[in-house]
């Protein structure tokens, strides 16, 4: 079987054939989803309720929050069209934020780690870059907290080895935590 062969074609509906969808592109168009995490291990697609849902020929996806209002928003990249962004303004709920600062490793604490603890369980994120094809998303690393308005623990792996402990922070802010620093600046 030739590596490239169905490029720009799909079955169709029955699954006996492949049509062709475009010759621009080596996924063609195909509709966009969104999904939403439901908290218990399964997702949900949201992106008809949210707009999300059109059909086109995606580039890239970059995720950061864009207003800083706490919600995540979305830029989208396709192909021969501008960029647009996906403004989220939904939500209910708390969030924290952390802009890390490396000196002993990278500058941007690419490789670290980040878990939160609040009274309904654990959250962790690993500062990465290039994320995504044609794209990257933010070095900025966004926790939802949902009702909570604490965070109880703050640990940071950080690239170089060392470690960052912060205890009792305010939700709805954005910290900045330098390494070897154990205090966070909110804004």
């Amino acid at each position: 079987m030739d590596m490239f062969e169905g490029v720009g074609r799909r079955l169709d509906e029955k699954g006996g054939t492949l049509v062709s969808i475009g010759q621009h592109s080596l996924n063609g168009y195909e509709r966009n989803v969104l999904f939403r995490n439901n908290g218990d291990g399964t997702f949900t697609d949201v992106a008809f309720v949210n707009g999300a849902d059109r059909v086109e020929d995606g580039r890239g996806l970059s995720i950061f929050d864009y207003d800083r209002d706490g919600q995540l928003d979305i830029l989208i990249r396709n192909f021969r069209q501008p960029a647009q962004l996906l403004q989220n303004r939904g939500g209910t709920g708390h969030w924290l934020q952390f802009r890390l600062v490396g000196v002993r490793s990278n500058r941007d604490a690419v490789g670290a780690r980040i878990r939160v603890r609040t009274a309904t369980g654990l959250q962790s994120r690993a500062v990465t870059a290039g994320s995504a094809y044609l794209s990257g998303s933010s070095l900025v690393q966004h926790f939802g907290l949902g009702a909570a308005t604490r965070v109880g623990t703050v640990e940071i792996d950080w690239p170089s080895g060392s470690h960052t402990q912060l205890r009792d922070l305010a939700a709805d802010r954005r910290y900045t935590v330098v390494e070897g620093v154990d205090v966070a600046l909110g804004r």
